[in-house]
């Protein structure tokens, strides 16, 4: 759930989640993100993947789960802690982003905190959507032996491992839970992108046309004039811009759609409009258009988020708030 659902709307999607699915436990990343679906539904265990500082504990929700990301951080929240508070820890298994050493571990384990409970301990895959299978199975290895020693000790706690990709490529490596994050919103993120005919996504961006315009050979449109008219031409605005999630990137790049129609973007992307060349399309303000996702290739998030040298993540993420989530219950 973490980054309002990946641009999706974090609490719209819990409401699919907890409904239809049932689903026990979530992810965020932090203490804000925590606070918002517990609002909602305080009756859900919430993971919080970013460190808790101590000045933080009096403000995460009952139902929270911490993550402990280095010794140093464990030292401070077991001193600072007031009431019982569960945790995950976060161990380093080889992307060095954040986590215990596994021998660090063991050593929180052994410690006796007054308030701190560990309830589970999980690994994050570097590589998982890449062709590098080769650190996916050294970070594997060392994943299991850390398993294999707490399993030693009884350790009951959940432990898990993959993520979207990792799920798809590694289904042993499933442990006891799994951090699906962006394939539940219809995106294949392995490497050879064997499970598109089984992904959806489900997010389509549409714009409405503001204005359209006729304008003489040679006319700049937009800022900069980076674009003039060849020949006298039919001009659409609509009302969507780099402030809605629209990459400023696809100024004279982008593709939008209207029933079943590609139409260029021209000029530079605005903070708050596009313009698109109509050429011969006679379509009337009002119109919806598709800027993003859709049935259409040009317009998919993974074609557009190539195009720009980017990921699904950051194209989905990038929706601002102020686009409005319509929900299709199918």
């Amino acid at each position: 759930m973490k980054a309002n659902a990946y641009g999706h709307g974090a609490i719209p999607v819990m409401k699919i989640l907890r409904e239809d699915f049932e689903i026990p436990l979530v992810a965020v990343a932090t203490l804000e993100e925590s606070q918002e679906v517990a609002r909602v539904y305080p009756d859900v265990d919430i993971l919080v993947f970013s460190r808790i500082f101590p000045h933080e504990l009096n403000d995460l929700p009952p139902r929270a789960i911490g993550t402990i990301t280095s010794w140093e951080d464990y030292v401070q929240l077991d001193r600072a802690a007031t009431r019982p508070i569960s945790v995950h820890l976060n161990v380093n298994t080889g992307m060095n982003r954040l986590g215990l050493a596994p021998d660090e571990v063991l050593a929180v384990l052994k410690h006796t905190s007054r308030y701190l409970n560990i309830t589970g301990v999980y690994s994050h895959l570097s590589s998982a959507d890449t062709p590098n299978e080769v650190s996916v199975l050294k970070q594997k290895h060392t994943f299991n032996q850390l398993c294999d020693r707490l399993n030693e000790k009884g350790f009951e706690g959940l432990k898990h491992l993959s993520n979207s990709a990792g799920i798809l490529t590694h289904p042993e490596l499933s442990y006891d839970a799994i951090r699906l994050g962006i394939g539940l919103y219809g995106y294949d993120t392995t490497p050879e992108q064997k499970f598109l005919a089984d992904l959806k996504p489900v997010m389509t961006v549409t714009a409405p046309l503001v204005r359209q315009s006729i304008l003489s050979a040679g006319e700049p449109v937009s800022y900069g004039e980076t674009w003039r008219t060849s020949t006298k031409s039919r001009l659409g605005t609509l009302r969507i811009g780099y402030a809605d999630g629209y990459r400023r990137a696809l100024s004279n790049r982008g593709l939008v759609t209207c029933e079943g129609y590609e139409f260029p973007v021209v000029g530079t992307v605005t903070m708050d409009h596009i313009m698109i060349d109509l050429g011969e399309t006679d379509v009337k303000p009002g119109q919806y258009f598709t800027v993003l996702g859709g049935k259409n290739k040009n317009t998919a998030v993974a074609v557009v988020s190539q195009r720009l040298g980017t990921i699904p993540y950051e194209i989905c993420c990038g929706i601002s708030p102020r686009v409005e989530r319509v929900y299709d219950d199918e």
